[in-house]
């Protein structure tokens, strides 16, 4: 409210005596006092997603004290519109009630609502009640009797707030309001029909500020001592990262923001929702003449698994299809800012309601992982997570989920891959200067078996090291090919003085069935030119092997591709560098859609970067256009199934 909703959302204000010495609230909890873990909030989530709504009023309706007092509660509107909303595919509605008029008739107030529910259970839809909001564009404290008339041309002239902006922090008022928010949790807090209680709807607008955040926690506290079985919000709407808007995201079961922004502002806003590990609903969006339309942000919420409600149904009294700042007696805009019907149900774009019928979250089957390490490799495995092979938000706090037990107990250049059976193998390197790799499986990457310390390159003794190992499942010789760099000083002596401290490495291997024998090591590739960081990707018959050019005199250090016809080789020459002018290393690459990602680390920059090709040839740099967890070093795209992600999520 900077803008309206259409679900039942209800504002809930609470907080105990102690806190304001006042005895106002002696039974109250504390407002993070059950708070549901986050387990808890994502099963609720998968259960009732994905969700459609928009913030609702009936076009009767000027504000949320017409909609709800006894002489203009309008069910037969209610029940038409509510209709057009299920035949669009809305599933639910963000709606706000008043505390004013709960105050004058409590009981009429909770035998509408009572009624209100059962029209929209009837259209499959589940409300979010709002209890308070501090919108007052209306410039007044609310009233009862007959409400002003909406001004012409005028966005929303008619709001008023709940409870009214003076009694947000007049507190001999609060009393009262807990009964208004028990009474109303209470009554309704294990009524299937509603969805979750938004208990405050931005509070601090109307310039009252941090100023409403004591009201904000005592309604989750009131809220909370209800026990309902709904879960509880309040959405944040402005400065994402101050004071209140974190309180906010902290007593929230379910994190949920207002977004009126283009793309690149609303994604900035979820990627802080994002970092509370919770699930997220956008409970207020669209503001077409800015670019915020169903088109632009829809599928920013897809590849998010973000539900969402648009502010407005039917363009009536609240005159939300006009721009904010519009002017009294300025016509009806061709480009509506809120609202998706006429008052005839005519919808305002067809190819709109297109939109909402067939929005679905971008996954529904898995996600993309990418493992890593932080620093130096000494805190061990960390996981990151994608829907779009673009942003990687981290698991777990970013915190390890692995420590490295064995070697030289560094856990650099993690490789992960699932082989048959779904199990999850590991390697990894564990040291600068040892001649073995560490090794590990897991059916879940949450719990993981003993690690090994395998010596590949023991039976060499001048061998310098082990390093960037990776696992390739081969199945047509139905092995695991492990793949390595090692530097041994006097081999390939026409490029012993191109590395870094006297390094020349080539590509080393050897294959195991079971992580218990293995093959003799054998040179795997050696392209002409000192080389690190192997991986191998399978296309359409062919092995596909991306390469680091470790060439220091004179420098190279770019990412190459060489190409065979079977797993353990013979490869090819190497091609011409497909990275660009910045040192790049520690390659990973997978197939999204019908194009190659491959993904590197920039490490003179302090970055990821990544090129993408429909035909391995030809090759077009996307670093600006991906995000990684600050100080991501040398990992490993790869696929897993939604329940893998799942269970990652509930270990933050």
């Amino acid at each position: 409210m900077k803008k309206v909703i259409i679900l039942l959302l209800v504002s809930v204000a609470v907080l105990g005596t102690n806190a304001y010495g006042d005895e106002t609230a002696t039974k109250s909890v504390g407002p993070a006092k059950n708070l549901w873990s986050k387990e808890k909030a994502w099963r609720w989530y998968r259960k009732v997603s994905p969700l459609r709504g928009c913030n609702y009023l009936p076009r009767t309706a000027v504000n949320m004290t017409e909609m709800w007092q006894g002489d203009t509660f309008d069910p037969e509107t209610i029940d038409e519109e509510l209709g057009w909303a299920e035949k669009a595919g809305y599933n639910s509605v963000r709606i706000f009630l008043q505390y004013l008029v709960w105050k004058d008739d409590p009981e009429g107030v909770k035998k509408r609502l009572d009624k209100f529910l059962t029209i929209a259970d009837k259209h499959g839809i589940g409300p979010m009640v709002i209890l308070f909001c501090d919108c007052a564009f209306a410039g007044r404290e609310p009233y009862l009797g007959k409400q002003d008339e909406p001004v012409p041309g005028v966005h929303n002239s008619g709001w008023v707030p709940s409870p009214g902006l003076k009694r947000v922090t007049d507190k001999t008022v609060w009393a009262d309001l807990e009964k208004y928010v028990k009474d109303i949790v209470g009554s309704f807090g294990k009524d299937e029909r509603i969805l979750i209680w938004d208990l405050y709807n931005e509070p601090g607008n109307s310039r009252m500020g941090d100023k409403s955040l004591a009201l904000a926690e005592a309604a989750f506290a009131w809220a909370r001592a209800t026990n309902p079985t709904q879960p509880l919000t309040t959405g944040v709407w402005t400065r994402f990262e101050g004071k209140m808007s974190k309180r906010l995201m902290e007593l929230s079961d379910i994190v949920s923001f207002h977004g009126y922004d283009g793309v690149e502002g609303m994604k900035n806003k979820l990627k802080i929702c994002e970092t509370y590990r919770r699930p997220i609903l956008c409970t207020e969006c669209l503001r077409r003449q800015v670019g915020n339309t169903f088109a632009a942000i829809l599928p920013v919420f897809a590849e998010r698994n973000v539900g969402w409600y648009n502010w407005g149904l039917v363009a009536g009294r609240t005159q939300t299809y006009m721009h904010w700042g519009s002017k009294k007696g300025d016509p009806m805009p061709k480009v509506w800012q809120h609202d998706i019907f006429y008052p005839d149900g005519r919808p305002y774009n067809a190819k709109e309601i297109e939109l909402i019928r067939s929005f679905k979250f971008a996954d529904t089957t898995g996600c993309y992982l990418f493992s890593y390490f932080m620093r130096n490799g000494e805190d061990g495995l960390h996981l990151a997570y994608s829907f779009d092979g673009l942003n990687f938000k981290p698991l777990n706090n970013n915190k390890s989920f692995l420590r490295p037990k064995v070697g030289g107990k560094l856990m650099r250049d993690p490789c992960i891959i699932q082989g048959p059976g779904g199990i999850f193998h590991m390697v990894w390197t564990t040291s600068w200067n040892q001649k073995a790799i560490g090794y590990a499986h897991s059916r879940d990457l949450v719990h993981w078996s003993e690690q090994k310390y395998i010596p590949v390159m023991e039976h060499e003794s001048k061998a310098r090291n082990s390093w960037a190992p990776e696992v390739f499942y081969d199945e047509a010789g139905k092995q695991f090919l492990i793949f390595w760099s090692t530097t041994i000083p006097g081999r390939f002596a026409e490029t012993g003085k191109s590395g870094d401290n006297g390094l020349n490495h080539r590509i080393y291997y050897t294959a195991t069935r079971d992580f218990e024998a293995f093959k003799p090591t054998k040179l795997f590739y050696d392209p002409g030119f000192n080389t690190i960081d192997a991986t191998i990707v399978r296309d359409a018959g062919r092995y596909i092997m991306f390469i680091k050019d470790e060439t220091r005199h004179p420098p190279k250090k770019n990412i190459r591709v060489t190409v065979s016809t079977m797993a353990e080789g013979p490869y090819g020459p190497a091609s011409k560098p497909i990275t660009g002018n910045y040192w790049a290393e520690g390659p990973s690459a997978i197939k999204i859609g019908d194009r190659w990602f491959v993904y590197f680390d920039k490490y003179r920059k302090g970055r990821y970067g990544a090129v993408v090709s429909k035909d391995l040839k030809n090759w077009e740099d996307i670093s600006d256009k991906i995000h990684f967890p600050k100080g991501t070093r040398h990992g490993t795209i790869f696929r897993v199934p939604k329940p893998i992600l799942t269970k990652l999520l509930q270990s933050d």
